[in-house]
């Protein structure tokens, strides 16, 4: 077996695993979320991810990659967003809406980067992006809506305005990696979860002093210790690092194609657990996920034409 298949083969079970933990994640924090509010459970997902990440980076690349490099404000801004903001509406946002239209919503994390690099660069995306844009935002409609326009207003709304607002944030804490070209991945990872933690902490006690916020008891915990284990662990450390793994052996454009199956993980769960979604609800998603793969492949086959 070549070098070549065997990265392929590894980064690909790296990306199953993702798709796994991740496709889980969502109805796994629903139901923690029922003990734990989202505030201690944003700040216990990712103190312990970022120590996590800190001593692996300490143990790759020496105590030299600790230093920001003149960088403190910078990587400060985007932790605070990807950990810290992104956290904490997702799951105050989770809380109101449900898990699988949740995955959806950040399912258009790779749409939200096209219409930024759009904006950033003047430069018009071609005809089909534009197209496969267009169709997942009508998908999207179809799976919010199930053809009822009014769950565009009232919780379900909100809660789904906020977990859109979460996928705004972990969009513009992706983009800003772009902004260290010298440094690896586990070391951005690293420096911006621990200082997103500090972001995290000010949320908290702001949170706490309006009464929005109170520390799990100790009895509630252990109620829901295995959904804790999991978040804090499965997702908030193996996950980020199967997927660090997985672009690393597969590229950002495969590796993406993989991410997009995400929200299948989160459907079948739900049809599991009981819930039956409506036909259009079923339908729509079919849509955003045929529209995202399919400009995943037309983007992957314009990096092909251009390296040819």
């Amino acid at each position: 077996m070549t070098p070549e298949h065997r990265n392929h083969r590894r980064g690909t079970l790296y990306m199953l695993l993702v798709i796994a933990i991740w496709g889980a994640f969502l109805p796994v924090g629903k139901s923690a979320l029922q003990a734990v509010d989202p505030y201690w459970l944003t700040a216990m997902r990712f103190v312990t991810a970022s120590m996590v990440f800190i001593g692996l980076l300490w143990f790759r690349e020496g105590a030299a990659a600790l230093r920001t490099e003149g960088h403190l404000w910078k990587i400060a801004l985007f932790g605070s967003l990807g950990f810290a903001g992104f956290g904490v509406c997702l799951m105050e946002g989770l809380k109101l809406t449900r898990p699988e239209i949740s995955g959806m919503i950040l399912a258009l994390g790779p749409i939200q980067v096209a219409l930024f690099q759009w904006w950033r660069t003047h430069r018009r995306p071609d005809n089909f992006t534009l197209g496969a844009i267009g169709l997942a935002l009508v998908g999207e409609l179809f799976v919010i809506t199930a053809g009822d326009v009014t769950r565009l207003v009232g919780g379900d709304a909100l809660g789904n305005g906020l977990v859109f607002l979460a996928s705004l944030f972990w969009t513009a804490y992706t983009l800003g990696g772009q902004q260290f070209p010298g440094w690896s991945p586990v070391r951005y990872s690293a420096l911006s979860c621990a200082l997103g933690c500090v972001g995290i902490a000010v949320a908290l006690i702001i949170a706490t002093l309006a009464g929005h916020s109170h520390p799990p008891s100790p009895a509630k915990m252990i109620e829901v210790w295995p959904q804790l284990s999991f978040i804090v662990f499965c997702v908030s450390v193996f996950g980020i690092l199967f997927w660090n793994m997985g672009v690393a052996k597969l590229g950002p454009l495969n590796a993406g194609l993989f991410a997009n199956f995400t929200p299948v993980i989160t459907y079948l769960i739900a049809i599991y657990q009981g819930r039956r979604p409506e036909a259009l609800e079923l339908m729509g998603a079919a849509i955003v996920l045929i529209a995202l793969i399919a400009n995943n492949r037309h983007q992957r086959s314009k990096v092909g034409r251009i390296e040819v």
